[in-house]
Parts: structure tokens; C-alpha cells; sequence
């Protein structure tokens, strides 16, 4: 082996194998530019829907698991539970304003 490319092959050693490409970069941003243009068309439309569409894409959902976890409980306080039971239970709800969230919630301990 010449001592050129000795040289070239520990220049490749000394080099950290997790560079980024340039191209896996600009995929990257790119996505990261779609995802945010996602969040805010999100937002325009939301403010672009009928009352009705708008309740049921934000609120309705967890209203109602907080009305049945109350119904279930039966507090002394039903107010204060119910407004224990949103904050305790937004970010469940917040990232996902198509009204079809599945998952349930668990009641909050009052």
C-alpha cells in the first residue's frame, strides 16, 4: 500500500461515522418546514369551522369523558371535579384535534 493512501484510509478513521449527509439534512429540514406548515393550516382551519365542527373537534371529546368519570363518581363537588378533571387531562386531548382520540383518560384523584 502506498503512503498515499494509507494516509487516506486513517483520514477516513479520524473521521466521526455519524456524519450527516447534506441531503439527509436538507430531508430532514424539509420535514421539519412540513410539520410546522401542518400546525398552522391546523390552526387556520380550525378557526375556518362553523361553531358546531369547532366544539367537536376541540372540546367535545374531553367533556365527555370528564362528564362520564364524573357521572361514575358522584363528587360532593361536581364543578371543582369536573375542572380538576380537564386541566389533569388536557395534553391527552390538545395534540389531537380531530375528535377521534381513543385513548381514556384516568379520573383525577380528588
Amino acid at each position: 500500500m502506498s503512503e498515499t493512501s494509507l494516509q487516506i484510509s486513517q483520514a477516513k478513521e479520524d473521521q466521526p461515522p455519524s456524519k450527516i449527509p447534506e441531503s439527509v439534512k436538507k430531508v430532514i429540514s424539509m420535514e421539519k418546514e412540513n410539520e410546522t406548515n401542518a400546525n398552522r393550516k391546523s390552526r387556520i382551519d380550525l378557526n375556518a369551522l362553523p361553531t358546531r365542527q369547532y366544539l367537536d373537534q376541540t372540546v367535545v371529546p374531553i367533556l365527555l369523558q370528564g362528564l362520564s368519570a364524573l357521572a361514575k363518581e358522584r363528587p360532593p363537588d361536581p364543578i371543582n371535579y369536573l375542572a380538576a378533571y380537564l386541566l389533569k387531562n388536557k395534553t391527552t386531548f390538545e395534540n389531537n384535534n380531530s375528535g377521534s382520540n381513543n385513548s381514556q383518560p384516568q379520573n383525577p384523584q380528588t
